[in-house]
């Protein structure tokens, strides 16, 4: 059984009460959205092949409480039972009936009208409800009005339209004290940068995870871009670019684009205290740890677990104790499992699952350039596409002097140095399939103005079906505490 894991600072900018709020968990889990238009719906191009997935057996609906690692009970999965056919109406017989029959009870006449006049008022007011919503969806949505937009310079070449879209995704995070920012109290660093290209043609996923201290700039804490644009990086490393240059992540945008040569069409920035809140509105995420984690007071135990807000934040920020000797590059790999478990559980939601989610939206958590038909779009594909197609990797880089393990600090900020010549080969593998190779010296990275070792990690290309394959294993061996757990194709625990 695992230990419920403690806030590991309470004093942080997270400030939430360490209590969890019980989720009540529903009956059944409403069916998943439909009929919203698909990127990979395209005439020409054939839609990969869906395994089929047995349906999961009905399970009663828990009560109403907290998991065994302090996380809320997950909703029960719906069962794969369908409703039986109606029978086809009878035709009356053409004889008179011997019998007289008798006379049924008619209704009021205005039942019907009543009846009537109730589904309109419902209607109507679901589709102005619907109106509503969405315009203040999109209007919290937007970023805010003085915020730079993405130059038409650095998206998708024109003739790649339509078959890969790129999007930038980044995770903001306010820690108090740290000392970043002008007033000496927040950040606001980018603290999760995730680079997400769509394969719209392939019918595939593949996300790069750039490392938070990844080196951008020289001693002078300036970054100049091969067209001769400079911007700031008060801590010479990626996540400062954004803060230093007024909160812009279009500039952050811009320095990816010249230094890895990556197109972004679209960026979505999202708040980190978001985390919490997001997890719990989802009654908890189930995850595999492949690991004891244990730090600070806070603690995991290796298995399948069901994580409530406060156990994935420690999951997901946790960087130090055993199985981490390489700080933040070790963090990333850990992370992958709470995206695996929680693209699991998005490709489940249904209606209510959205509308539960919409607090982060109407608390300015989430911000894109994106308009919401391509949201829907994105979503709806992504639902689509098969854990085997979905890869992870991570930028190599050199750790630092003398030995991988070892960050290099300069002025108090430690950095890690990208290895130009292995990112080139990663991208050239997975992320230029429609733009072209590119050298290592054609990359824009600054590797020689700092110590560096001679060793770099590796970018651990891993596949979400494997992650999935690794919490399937937990689950049949039985190395879970989530009751009711089932594996990706519906076998229960311990079969």
């Amino acid at each position: 059984m695992s230990q419920a894991p403690r806030r590991i600072n309470t004093q942080r900018s997270l400030n939430r009460p360490t209590e969890q709020r019980p989720t009540e968990a529903p009956a059944s889990r409403p069916a998943p959205l439909q009929g919203q238009p698909d990127f990979f719906e395209e005439p020409s191009v054939p839609h990969p092949e869906q395994r089929p997935r047995p349906a999961a057996p009905a399970h009663p609906a828990p009560a109403a409480g907290t998991g065994r690692n302090g996380g809320s009970t997950p909703p029960p999965r719906r069962g794969g039972a369908h409703a039986a056919p109606s029978e086809p109406p009878r035709r009356r017989s053409a004889k008179p009936s011997a019998k007289p029959r008798k006379k049924k009870k008619r209704a009021p006449m205005w039942l019907p009208l009543a009846v009537t006049l109730a589904v309109l008022a419902v209607i109507s007011g679901v589709v102005v409800y619907a109106a509503g919503m969405i315009n203040r969806v999109e209007e919290n949505l937007k970023p805010e009005e003085n915020a730079a937009s993405l130059v038409e310079e650095i998206q998708t070449l024109e003739e790649y339209k339509g078959d890969v879209v790129n999007i930038l995704v980044c995770g903001i995070d306010y820690e108090d004290g740290r000392g970043y920012s002008s007033d000496g109290t927040n950040d606001g660093m980018t603290d999760m940068i995730l680079y997400c290209q769509f394969d719209i043609k392939g019918g595939a996923l593949r996300m790069l995870q750039i490392p938070r201290n990844s080196l951008v700039a020289t001693k002078s804490r300036k970054i100049t871009l091969s067209n001769g644009k400079t911007y700031s990086a008060s801590n010479y490393q990626i996540n400062s670019v954004a803060l230093s240059n007024g909160g812009n992540v279009a500039a952050l945008a811009e320095v990816i684009y010249d230094q890895f040569k990556l197109p972004i069409d679209y960026y979505v920035t999202i708040d980190m205290q978001a985390l919490v809140e997001m997890v719990d509105n989802f009654g908890g995420i189930e995850v595999y740890i492949p690991h004891d984690m244990s730090f600070a007071g806070s603690a995991l135990k290796q298995g399948y677990r069901n994580l409530d807000g406060a156990s994935a934040e420690f999951f997901v920020r946790c960087r130090h104790g055993k199985g981490y000797s390489n700080s933040d590059i070790d963090r990333l790999n850990m992370q992958r499992y709470f995206y695996a478990g929680l693209f699991k559980r998005v490709r489940s939601m249904g209606v209510t699952d959205v509308i539960n989610q919409l607090p982060l939206i109407f608390n300015n958590y989430i911000h894109t350039d994106m308009d919401l038909t391509t949201i829907a779009k994105m979503l709806v594909s992504f639902t689509r596409i098969d854990s085997a197609n979905i890869m992870l990797a991570q930028t190599p880089v050199f750790m630092g002097v003398p030995n991988v393990g070892k960050t290099d600090s300069f002025d108090g900020y430690s950095c890690v140095v990208p290895d130009a010549g292995s990112i080139a080969e990663l991208l050239n593998t997975y992320f230029r399939n429609y733009t072209g190779p590119v050298s290592a010296e054609e990359l824009n990275l600054v590797t020689n103005d700092w110590p560096h070792g001679t060793a770099s990690t590796s970018a651990n290309v891993q596949f979400v079906g494997q992650l999935d394959k690794e919490s399937d294993d937990a689950i049949l061996s039985g190395d879970t505490d989530v009751a009711g757990a089932t594996t990706t194709d519906g076998q229960a625990a311990g079969q």
